[in-house]
């Protein structure tokens, strides 16, 4: 399983070589966090020259989200806001990220494993433009203002999806949740206050399913890029006490949050109320 990853900054992350194998060109990743068990990964890369690599067979179910620059696949360029994804022992077309970008990357049930092929052909591959799509009011629990989305994709078997989020200025919820799933989050723009520091430019979380947090008040519009590894219910917690006690508000007691170990967390993001003990 991952870690529990509260909030790190990515400039708190060391660069290493591209893990991207039969690629040519030069290429750094920044782990943002990993299954050790399973080899999912969560990366930023950043193409130092333009770096790139042929048709293959994919290990793991594999996603790519430009955040900067651009990425070329099988001929179709798509800039910030582009989006691809591959299932798992899908072939995928040759593809090519121009130097100076700034690519997301996860791969997920699987590691970095590739197994070239001289030609393929696509699989079921989904090639998304995020600028094209318009944003979604998202359904609330309770007196809040909307949060809006656009959903990237969604896996119909697992429920497993990958969609941005945004908050507007002044959207604000001091219950605390947890959920059925993990969630994993890196921020694309905007500025956040949250009780375990600052969330803005990328900034990245991943928390294990069960593992309360809260809570938010969004001083800018802010937006995310979100992942989980199923449906995203909010099981919310009032009248809270520390660490465990608290009026269950719609969610029965088999679905009790857990208490999470001490998070891997950057000290960029603000000091822990323990720092000096």
């Amino acid at each position: 399983m991952r870690a529990h990853v509260e909030l790190i900054h990515e400039n708190d992350y060391i660069f290493h070589a591209g893990e991207l194998p039969y690629g040519e060109g030069k290429i750094l990743e920044r782990r943002l966090s990993t299954d050790e068990e399973d080899g999912s990964s969560s990366l930023s890369l950043h193409a130092v020259s333009d770096w790139g690599r042929g048709p293959g067979i994919v290990h793991a179910d594999t996603e790519f989200y430009v955040v900067q620059g651009s990425l070329v696949y099988g001929g179709q360029e798509i800039g910030a806001g582009g989006y691809l994804q591959v299932p798992q022992g899908q072939a995928m077309d040759w593809i090519k990220i121009r130097e100076g970008s700034n690519v997301l990357h996860w791969r997920e049930y699987g590691d970095c494993g590739f197994d070239p092929l001289t030609t393929a052909t696509p699989g079921d591959v989904t090639v998304v433009d995020a600028n094209a799509m318009e944003w979604t009011e998202a359904p609330s629990v309770g007196p809040l203002t909307p949060l809006y989305i656009k959903l990237l994709h969604r896996d119909p078997k697992t429920g497993f999806y990958t969609r941005l989020i945004r908050a507007k200025r002044g959207w604000t919820d001091h219950r605390l949740a947890h959920h059925p799933c993990y969630e994993e989050f890196y921020t694309l723009g905007g500025r956040m206050a949250y009780n375990f520091g600052d969330i803005d430019e990328g900034t990245y979380c991943f928390r294990p399913a069960g593992v309360k947090h809260g809570h938010f008040v969004a001083e800018t519009d802010i937006d995310w890029i979100i992942r989980s590894d199923g449906e995203l219910i909010n099981w919310y917690t009032t009248e809270e006490w520390i660490k465990w006690g608290g009026h269950a508000e719609n969610y029965p007691h088999e679905h009790a949050p857990v208490i999470s170990t001490l998070p891997v967390r950057s000290r960029s993001r603000g000091e822990w109320s323990g720092d000096g003990m």
